[in-house]
């Protein structure tokens, strides 16, 4: 891939930007676009007809399968509707194989007296070859039974544990969330991490194609590999380039307000610096019970 698009965020589209990379460039693709459901991002709603939203999706995912390298993975995660008419309208018959896997949380919001609450969302796993880049070695969880016989031969012959699962299992972002900005729309980090592990390697160049909060670009830094992305609003994008000056840092200024001044009034309020320690705290035994791990006392909450 050119430098010039290496290690860069664009305050432009992100088809423009797409449509000026060569084929065949990049190893891995990440897409969380606007879900065209009325979400707020930055005082601005994105929202279309039905049809012309499918037909900008199908254009994104085309570029974005032109630049992937044949072995690379594309990931777009949308809600189940959506995706379902990207895989049947183009992704389906273009790439080579489609995988479809499931991010579960729990949510206060969508509920109904008429239907089952909607507490997932899709990722579609697109490649252009069987030959795909996947590790699992990056990604394996310990094995459930380790005292079976077939797993502790395993285990000695050296695998780490066993591909996870087609669903994960992630809190939201909350608003109390050390990772929280005032983005209306946080993909937990945990999850983008196991995506970005599991199909590339150190120096791989990774396209998060919706800059957003800087989080993902940050966790690209950290793990060594290339990030390009585009972020339109400029109140996102200046927050981006502030992220990536200073070690991935959230000023107040790019918080939640409320959250702030409740924080800095906790000094005076111990009961509410309390109930926030308590819900940071329930996130990471979930996280824990969910990867067979312990919290010790030393744990940072």
């Amino acid at each position: 891939m050119h430098e010039k698009f290496r290690n860069r965020v664009f305050n432009e589209d992100v088809l423009k930007v797409l449509k000026s990379i060569p084929d065949n460039s990049l190893d891995m693709i990440y897409g969380d676009p606007d879900y065209n459901v009325g979400i707020n991002y930055a005082g601005k709603n994105y929202t279309q007809k039905w049809n012309d939203y499918i037909e900008w999706y199908i254009e994104l995912t085309k570029e974005s399968m032109r630049v992937l390298k044949h072995d690379g993975n594309l990931f777009m995660m949308n809600y189940p509707k959506q995706n379902a008419y990207l895989r049947v309208k183009y992704l389906d018959e273009k790439a080579f194989n489609v995988n479809d896997y499931v991010w579960i949380y729990n949510t206060n919001v969508g509920h109904s007296p008429q239907k089952f609450t909607t507490a997932h969302r899709s990722i579609l796993h697109a490649t252009k070859s069987k030959n795909n880049a996947f590790y699992k070695e990056n990604v394996a969880v310990p094995y459930q039974n380790p005292t079976d016989k077939r797993i502790m031969g395993r285990i000695a012959s050296g695998q780490l544990g066993r591909m996870p699962y087609s669903w994960f299992y992630y809190d939201l972002v909350k608003n109390v969330s050390k990772d929280k900005t005032f983005h209306s729309c946080q993909i937990p980090l945990p999850l983008v991490e196991m995506l970005i592990k599991s199909c590339t390697k150190k120096n791989d160049d990774c396209f998060i194609l919706f800059g957003g909060s800087g989080s993902e670009l940050i966790l690209c830094k950290n793990l060594e590999r290339n990030y390009i992305s585009c972020e339109l609003h400029p109140e996102y994008y200046q927050m981006i380039l502030d992220r990536l000056s200073n070690g991935g840092q959230i000023k107040d200024e790019y918080r939640i307000q409320s959250i702030v001044d409740k924080r800095n009034n906790c000094i005076d309020q111990p009961l509410l610096f309390e109930e926030l320690v308590n819900e940071r705290k329930t996130c990471l035994q979930r996280a824990c019970l969910l990867h067979n791990t312990t919290i010790t006392n030393n744990s940072n909450y």
